[in-house]
């Protein structure tokens, strides 16, 4: 805009004006192009929008000049006597959605705070508690700035956006933030088609103070009963009885541990890969790693252990003298996301941060990752690097003990010469799994490395770590007695770390007798957290190793006491809502082979779907079913061993009752004990029935899909059953390649623009790695974290139960300031299904109306699917 420009503007207005005898107030507008011609385009003859910007720039009140002339008086100003002063701007704050296509949205105001100021205007009648309408214009608010200068106006306006606080609807605050920010903007080089032409503009996030979204959170909890994000369902009722509080604050014991400095770690876990696995080497001690933060919580409190507790008992395991601390990966990478609305990366980083003294241990699945399928290698590497970036120690396993799928993860690991690599043998007890054959997968691995760092096999053997992973907790004493004399007779630098859940009661022994042989490094738990299916606890082990067995241990006792106690005060509030409905030892595991959890959720999941009754079959057929497709029953392997022979007895029970389960079950014991020539022909046709309900996982393993299982194939009457009619196909796509070699490439730059896309902003490393392992719960991971922020920071207590009313509660955003809740009142549920909470948060009110029942006057169906989440798909 030139003076010259305006002036002509204003001529040609006074024209219009005088021409048509208009004596009101007025908007005349015009359109210019971009060689200063303009058009007229319209007349508003009234009061506008705009009128308040008029008003700051000259210093008049066109409203009472209006009224007065509408009663008789004539106009007070002067054509002669106006000048504007200075620069304004008006920012309309409407009730709009502008990610959403500026979607007008009504309802009630739950936080209403203002600006003002010098230079400020705010022309609106919305307030705390105002229900905004539906059936009018959204326009909710002018919000006008005013300076001397162009940049103290824009400077102005963007303090006020910035303090102005609108809660409960949608609005365009933000969006004004990030237009006037931009650069063309501010400089003033903007067009009609500004918008049109800058998409980035939709890209922001509203960031709510965290202390108020946190509270948020609060409210929902309290007013529902329970919390509907660790994806457990109604686990509790409102109204129902509360464990509340910890019994003792512990907090001041896990600070002082942090603060410690007096405690001096065996090695420095950073130091160089030769000089830690040196050390460990040469040690005279029996060493330990502590899995109580991944696996045994991961077992036993079905992975919702969460991150804040970990700050409570970290720095105190921190300062046992462990060799490494088993901390991430497994689906505990999984359910961080999907039930603790928790970052694994920053979980990770928090963990060095709170223990920095200890090696971090990490568990990945080869191929699946982070997840329950093969990946590509481009998955495999970038995961990997951002690995790598937060643990010590990389524990790599494959349920078929298909050496070449763990290569990508060995290459990145073995690159980094401050990490270690430690592959893992998966272990079974059953026919054919031998001391000779592992000898051959040992063998297979140590080549695999040789030829990553160029040497032989017995210098590969000194640079890394063997893990010999018993996930069912099925190898009795002497067999791993045996097998561990072997391996260090044919390789005597090999450190070996022996992995065992407690399943079968014998992990004490077995432990025992795999530091007898040689083993270096035993895993165990904290004993307050050790239940039946992880780990066993330490300080039994410790006691049968040093008194019965008189070998040489490092840990502090006392310490890990102190640690215990701390648990001690954690552990109720988990047992009460996420302790297994099934309980106890199960030495039958070793005739089953159901791993860890798995023993306990695997079962949960045939009592909630109403055949708990079938279980004694299920679990026989699962035992007969291992011996006619040969693999080790740990993810993915175990997924699929239960959920095909779970079917196998149920569709027998829907056909034919018990009768047709019993003939299931008769048939496997043919199939698995009778010769194949000895088979009469009935029982050749009959058996095609056990695996016509298999499923693609299932058809994918016998395709080889996953690698070559590790004794071979099945008889050829599995894949008449399973494939039908066309098992012949089958049998001939076979491969025994590893599934690296045919799966697809993944162009990494276009899922990162795809999830920029969900996002509306550039996503993360940690972000995209997240989304590349399990895009589902990445995305509700980031909405989540976005909507609550870090839930860390509040107390176990609220986090399952809520808020108690009438009591207040302190807790501590990420900051470290200290807030205070109070719930004032809670109503009855409404004839909506919803119920008023109205909480005090830092002596501000605020009232939340949350949904608590799901009730609608439509006889239709309600999707249940989130619509903004592309991975979830409503049924027709």
């Amino acid at each position: 805009m030139t003076s010259e420009l305006r002036k002509a503007l204003k001529d040609d207005t006074l024209k219009i004006v005088s021409a048509s005898g208009y004596d009101s107030i007025g908007t005349f507008e015009f359109l210019v192009d971009e060689k200063q011609n303009y058009y007229f385009i319209e007349a508003n003859t009234r009061l506008q929008v705009e009128h308040g910007i008029s008003e700051i720039l000259y210093g008049i009140d066109i409203v009472e000049e209006m009224i007065r002339i509408s009663f008789g008086e004539k106009l007070r100003l002067k054509q002669e006597e106006l000048s504007p002063r200075g620069f304004a701007m008006q920012c309309r704050i409407n009730f709009e959605d502008p990610q959403n296509n500026f979607q007008p949205n009504a309802g009630e105001i739950t936080r209403y705070l203002s600006p003002g100021g010098e230079g400020i205007r705010l022309d609106s009648c919305v307030f705390y508690g105002y229900e905004f309408p539906k059936l009018y214009d959204s326009l909710g608010a002018l919000l006008m700035a005013h300076g001397p200068t162009w940049e103290k106006t824009l400077a102005t306006m963007k303090r006020a956006l910035s303090e102005y606080f609108i809660g409960g609807l949608k609005t365009t605050i933000l969006f004004h933030q990030k237009v006037i920010s931009h650069p063309k903007f501010m400089t003033g080089e903007v067009v009609t088609k500004f918008i049109d032409n800058t998409p980035e503009l939709m890209f922001y996030r509203e960031i709510i103070p965290e202390e108020i979204r946190l509270s948020s959170l609060m409210a929902e909890i309290t007013a529902k009963g329970f919390n509907p994000y660790i994806g457990l369902g109604s686990y509790r009722k409102f109204g129902d009885s509360k464990i509340g509080p910890m019994s003792v604050n512990v907090s001041t014991l896990s600070k002082k541990a942090a603060h410690d400095r007096s405690y001096h770690p065996p090695f420095n876990p950073d130091s160089h890969r030769d000089k830690v696995l040196s050390f460990l080497r040469d040690s005279e001690y029996v060493e330990f790693c502590n899995t109580t933060p991944r696996d045994i919580t991961q077992s036993e409190t079905g992975n919702r252990f969460r991150l804040f507790d970990d700050r409570l008992i970290g720095p105190l395991i921190d300062r046992c003298g462990y060799a490494s601390i088993e901390n991430g990966g497994g689906a505990h990478y999984h359910v961080a996301m999907l039930g603790c609305i928790t970052d694994p990366w920053a979980e990770a980083a928090n963990w060095n941060e709170f223990a920095p003294n200890t090696q971090k241990l990490i568990l990945i699945r080869s191929t699946n990752v982070l997840g329950y399928a093969p990946q590509s290698r481009e998955i495999m590497k970038r995961t990997g690097e951002m690995i790598v970036k937060h643990y010590h120690v990389i524990r790599c396993f494959d349920f078929l003990n298909h050496v070449e799928n763990m290569a990508p993860f060995a290459e990145i690991v073995l690159k980094a010469e401050n990490r270690i690599f430690q592959p893992a043998i998966s272990l079974s007890w059953a026919q054919g799994f031998d001391v000779s054959h592992y000898l051959g997968v040992l063998d297979d691995i140590l080549s695999m490395v040789g030829r990553i760092i160029e040497c032989n096999k017995d210098n590969a053997s000194k640079k890394i770590i063997l893990c010999l992973k018993d996930m069912a907790g099925v190898c009795p004493p002497r067999f791993i007695k045996d097998l561990i004399s072997a391996m260090l007779d044919k390789y005597p630098d090999l450190i070996i770390q022996y992995h065992r859940h407690a399943t079968d009661g014998l992990a004490v022994p077995a432990l025992g007798a795999a530091a007898q042989a040689g083993a270096k490094i035993l895993d165990v738990a904290d004993g307050p957290s050790v239940r039946f299916y992880g780990q066993t606890a330490v300080m039994p082990v410790l006691a049968y190793i040093e008194g019965e067995l008189g070998l040489k241990t490092r840990l502090d006792k006392q310490k890990i006491r102190e640690t215990s106690f701390v648990l001690k005060q954690i552990m109720p509030i988990y047992d009460h809502y996420c302790r297994p409905t099934f309980l106890g030892i199960d030495h039958d595991v070793t005739l089953h082979g159901l791993p860890g959890g798995a023993t306990s959720s695997s079962q949960e999941s045939a009592l909630k779907q109403g055949y708990a009754f079938l279980l004694p079959s299920i679990l026989l057929v699962l035992e007969l079913y291992r011996k006619l497709i040969r693999y080790h029953d740990v993810t993915p392997g175990s997924q699929i061993t239960w959920t095909n022979g779970y079917m196998m007895v149920v569709e027998a029970y829907e056909r034919g009752g018990m009768t047709e389960v019993q003939r299931i079950i008769d048939l496997l014991n043919k199939v698995t004990t009778v010769e194949e020539d000895k088979l009469d022909e009935q029982i050749r046709k009959d058996r095609n029935i056990l695996f016509s309900h298999a499923n693609d996982a299932l058809k994918n393993l016998l395709l080889g899909k996953f690698g070559k299982l590790p004794l071979g194939w099945p008889k050829q009457w599995i894949y008449e059953s399973a494939f039908g009619n066309k098992w012949k196909e089958a049998v001939d796509s076979r491969t025994e390649e590893s599934p690296l070699n045919f799966l697809p490439p993944v162009n990494i730059d276009k899922v990162k623009n795809e999830l920029a896309g969900h996002i509306k902003r550039k996503p993360t490393e940690e972000e995209l790695v997240n989304y590349l392992n399990h895009p589902g719960d990445a995305l509700k991971l980031i909405k989540n974290l976005e909507k609550f922020s870090d839930p860390n920071v509040l107390p176990d207590d609220i986090w399952f139960e809520g808020l108690e009313l009438g009591i207040e509660r302190e807790f501590r955003t990420s900051d470290g300031k200290i807030h205070d809740i109070d719930v004032m009142r809670l109503s009855r549920i409404s004839k909506n299904g919803t119920r008023r909470i109205r909480y005090k948060l830092d002596h501000e009110v605020f009232v939340e109306e949350i949904q608590v029942e799901k009730r609608t006057l439509e006889k239709k169906g309600m999707e249940m699917a989130d619509k903004n989440n592309p991975y979830h798909i409503g049924a027709p």
